[in-house]
């Protein structure tokens, strides 16, 4: 037999054992895959085949503490294996054997430590890695140069972060962790972290301003990591207030309809294949009508269920819709208010053009009430903003019509 094969995490060899295959297969940890929209996740591991002709398959083993292996995977005269149904977040120790005919094995490879997560774009990534399996000496922790950008780990406690933008959708991100033994460096070793980004799918209504009776438009915007190609979106819809709503579309989609059922809209959009779209880009319009009557009103239409293909037929993992609102305007006026860091406020005036409003205030709302006139406003255009003196620290206004 052949003397031992340096390994690869470790950088130790095994000496030659009479009648024991002694073949050591470097094993390196390749890809982390999700298996389902569940917690569990797979890793891929890739090995050099032996050049020794009596061995005919391998044998893996795994476990949650270093070289304590629980499990085993005997796979046959290849060099990778996918080992499935892993918890995510968990850190697991891997190591092979080659075997021959009569179920004789090498000693064990290099021992390569594997922990995955998944993750949504924008959504914060925390995980400790590999604590207490070297000694209890003190470790330091960094990341090699493979790390995406905008990732760290703390060096005194090992913990990762990393927040992946909407450019890391759909990748799968292999971070090479460092840990060092300062009373021992030949102690030290590596952790891989893999990191998998889902891909994203935003499907949301936007907002507009409507007069009661009259006609208005709702945009539906789309924002995804790949292509689509047929897109499906729930919402409720407010039948007490606006009328049933129609559907117009232009290019790259190319058909759709909307249906509304018990107060529930369905619409499918069917999308030209191979089209990439802006984020937050509008790709088609509901068209309706706001009924006689009712009250001036903010109203929220709240986004339900939304799936998506893609153009190999696959579908997106992670949907989510984001809700629309209409502002009725009717006999009564509307005030919106909004502040900015340093920038004072602004009061957004819904109102119908050509009436006169008062902007009044009070910094008190303890009765009895005394409000006082700010400026008189006539309002030109459904809803229009005035910046106001940001002086006061806590200033209640109020909109009426004179």
């Amino acid at each position: 037999m052949h003397s031992g094969v340096n390994v690869l995490c470790f950088s130790s060899w095994f000496g030659t054992k009479r009648g024991v295959l002694n073949w050591i297969a470097p094993l390196v940890l390749a890809a982390c895959l999700p298996n389902s929209t569940s917690a569990m996740i797979s890793a891929s591991l890739t090995w050099t085949a032996s050049s020794d002709p009596t061995v005919v398959g391998y044998n893996i083993y795994f476990g949650g503490g270093c070289q304590q292996y629980t499990n085993f995977v005997a796979v046959g005269a290849v060099s990778n294996a996918v080992v499935s149904n892993l918890e995510e977040g968990v850190p697991y120790f891997f190591a092979a054997k080659a075997c021959n005919a009569a179920g004789q094995e090498s000693p064990f490879s290099n021992e390569a430590i594997f922990c995955g997560v998944t993750a949504t774009p924008g959504m914060l990534v925390q995980q400790a890695v590999l604590l207490t399996n070297l000694t209890g000496d003190q470790l330091t922790f960094s990341l090699a140069t493979n790390a995406p950008a905008g990732a760290g780990i703390d060096p005194t406690n090992g913990v990762f972060t990393w927040c992946p933008g909407l450019d890391c959708a759909s990748t799968t991100n292999a971070v090479t962790v460092l840990i060092t033994d300062n009373s021992n460096p030949s102690l030290s070793t590596s952790e891989t972290l893999l990191v998998v980004v889902t891909d994203y799918l935003v499907v949301g209504l936007g907002s507009t301003v409507v007069q009661t009776g009259q006609s208005g438009v709702l945009p539906i915007t789309l924002a995804a990591s790949d292509s689509i190609t047929n897109l499906q979106m729930t919402f409720a819809w407010p039948a007490s207030q606006f009328a049933t709503p129609t559907l117009t579309f232009a290019a790259p989609v190319v058909a759709g309809s909307v249906q509304v059922q018990n107060s529930t809209a369905v619409v499918q959009l069917q999308i030209a294949p191979g089209q990439s779209l802006a984020a937050g880009s509008p790709i088609a319009q509901l068209n309706f009508q706001a009924l006689a009557g009712q009250s001036s009103a903010f109203v929220n239409i709240p986004g339900g269920a939304a799936s998506g293909s893609k153009s190999d037929g696959s579908s997106y993992l992670n949907v989510s819709t984001q809700p629309g609102e209409v502002v009725v305007v009717g006999s009564n006026p509307l005030l919106q208010s909004q502040t900015s860091g340093g920038q004072g406020r602004t009061l957004t005036l819904f109102g119908n053009p050509g009436a006169n409003y008062q902007v009044q205030y009070t910094t008190n709302l303890v009765p009895p009430v005394v409000w006082l006139p700010l400026v008189n406003h006539q309002q030109g255009n459904l809803n229009e903003s005035i910046d106001l003196d940001n002086s006061q620290p806590m200033v209640y206004y109020r909109l009426q019509q004179f």
